[in-house]
């Protein structure tokens, strides 16, 4: 039976590429990421093969307390990143008007696993164009998503029982029960065409945000973190493939060391994952607030 569960495995990744690389209409069927979002992450990971590695508390603008919160990020400790960063907001004489460290604060959010929380303060920071506030905005948006469809954690598995529920209703069964945690719902063709319109829409957002943030700082490893993951998601199996290659000698030490190992694992062989996500997550009240499958 070893092999059975590979071949599941492996099939659940080839049609994730093959349903969220494609979307059926009446008329037959379009790719879910434009041909420029392709291309691009093909660049992006050129460019960052040859790039100095970027460090965000070095770049213009960071405040001073910058250098603090990556450190606290680096050696692991989200914690105490999220607590220097409200610190640092408290403190700021000009709090509605402190974008910077609101926009550090919702990178220390993201990384203890609140993406609402990150948004917000993001909201209340305002436009930016820096290459952090790009890629925190892509992460926490996506992160918000998966959260909304039972992951948890900050960074969740690279095959998330939502993925696996999109895989499902895009072959037309079962991917009810992964969406509401319920085995007797039944799920509307429209309800089924929102659940996997969604999935497609949030995912090619975010890899643009991602890629946003790399055309910023080619050398960003946590923004070619989030596009090679997202990379997999959008059904961009070869590119995905080629920037996990890429990542791989500079995330040695890192933090997210064995999120990507585990991510680079599941890539390979996905059967492990696949099972994972077949356990339906618990209904904690925090589905997708647009597929309206759930009071």
């Amino acid at each position: 039976m070893i092999w059975l569960a590979a071949a599941l495995g492996l099939f659940v990744v080839a049609v994730l590429g093959s349903v969220l690389a494609r979307r059926r209409t009446h008329r037959g069927s379009a790719p879910v990421v434009s041909p420029d979002l392709a291309a691009r992450l093909v660049a992006a990971t050129r460019r960052f093969i040859d790039a100095t590695p970027w460090q965000p508390a070095a770049a213009a603008g960071a405040p001073t307390t910058a250098a603090a919160i990556e450190a606290a990020l680096i050696a692991g400790e989200p914690r105490r990143a999220l607590d220097t960063a409200e610190a640092a907001l408290a403190a700021s004489p000009a709090l509605e008007r402190d974008a910077p460290a609101r926009i550090w604060l919702a990178w220390a959010l993201c990384a203890n696993a609140q993406p609402r929380a990150a948004l917000d303060q993001l909201a209340k920071a305002g436009e930016s164009s820096s290459a952090l506030a790009t890629y925190v905005a892509a992460r926490a948006a996506h992160l918000h998503f998966e959260h909304g469809h039972g992951a948890t954690g900050a960074i969740p598995p690279l095959i998330t029982t939502g993925d696996l529920a999109v895989v499902t209703l895009g072959r037309g069964r079962g991917g009810a029960a992964w969406l509401t945690g319920a085995t007797d719902v039944q799920l509307s063709a429209a309800q089924v065409g929102a659940a996997i319109a969604e999935h497609r829409e949030v995912t090619a957002r975010c890899l643009a945000g991602a890629l946003d943030a790399l055309d910023q700082a080619p050398g960003f490893a946590d923004a070619a973190y989030l596009a090679a993951r997202l990379a997999v998601k959008a059904g961009l199996l070869a590119q995905a493939h080629a920037i996990f290659d890429a990542l791989a000698s500079r995330m040695i030490g890192r933090p997210d060391a064995d999120a990507f190992e585990r991510d680079r694992k599941d890539l390979a062989d996905p059967t492990v994952a696949v099972a994972a996500a077949r356990q339906k997550p618990p209904d904690k009240g925090q589905r997708s607030r647009s597929l309206r499958v759930l009071p």
